[in-house]
């Protein structure tokens, strides 16, 4: 199961930082996840919505760190990142998988970079995700994972879908959910995980 540190690694340092991502790195994370938004033309790491009176981490200053080192998840908050992200990250060499909860902001992209890997961020219908992946030409996606059941995973599975489930902070739901079959799992703590290696 793919260990996936949620903000970087939120439960051990302050979210979206550089040092969030620096220990979800080192503790081990399989791949780093990060939000990103906008704040004056500058694409940066926030959950929330932006201030102008607050110094953010730079979208480009996470990729300067991360160098390919992990695959990274960039859920994209807002259509205004739209406009800016094909620029920063074309010169980038490892792996980036874009996600968002809006669809319009995945279908913008598809547009932008055809070839790019999307995934659908759904709370809880199976249906509309799989209606949106289909749509977008993905076989990803992220799902809460509160409504993940067994039946529902290994349906998923048989066609073909990659499912990283969020958020997981407890060891035991994870091995259940991994019995189940889901690929991988954001978490706040992936000391807690020894490394998610297979």
């Amino acid at each position: 199961m793919i260990i996936i540190g949620h903000r970087g690694a939120k439960g051990l340092a302050t979210e979206n930082s550089l040092e969030s991502i620096k220990l979800g790195i080192e503790s081990g994370s399989d791949m780093i996840e990060v939000d990103v938004r906008l704040q004056s033309k500058n694409l940066v790491l926030s959950h929330d919505p932006t201030l102008k009176t607050e110094n953010y981490c730079l979208l480009s200053e996470a990729l300067e760190l991360i160098n390919n080192s992990v695959p990274l998840v960039l859920e994209i908050k807002e259509s205004e990142v739209v406009e800016f992200l094909p620029e920063l990250i074309k010169n980038y060499n490892g792996r980036i998988i874009i996600s968002s909860r809006k669809f319009a902001v995945l279908d913008d992209l598809r547009k932008l970079l055809p070839d790019h890997e999307l995934a659908v961020i759904e709370n809880w219908s199976g249906v509309r995700a799989v209606a949106e992946a289909s749509l977008l030409s993905t076989k990803n996606i992220h799902i809460n994972h509160n409504w993940l059941w067994s039946g529902f995973v290994r349906s998923m599975k048989h066609k073909g879908y990659t499912l990283y489930a969020y958020t997981v902070n407890d060891p035991e739901r994870a091995e259940e959910l991994r019995t189940w079959g889901v690929d991988g799992i954001f978490t706040d703590r992936p000391d807690k995980f020894k490394g998610g290696k297979k």
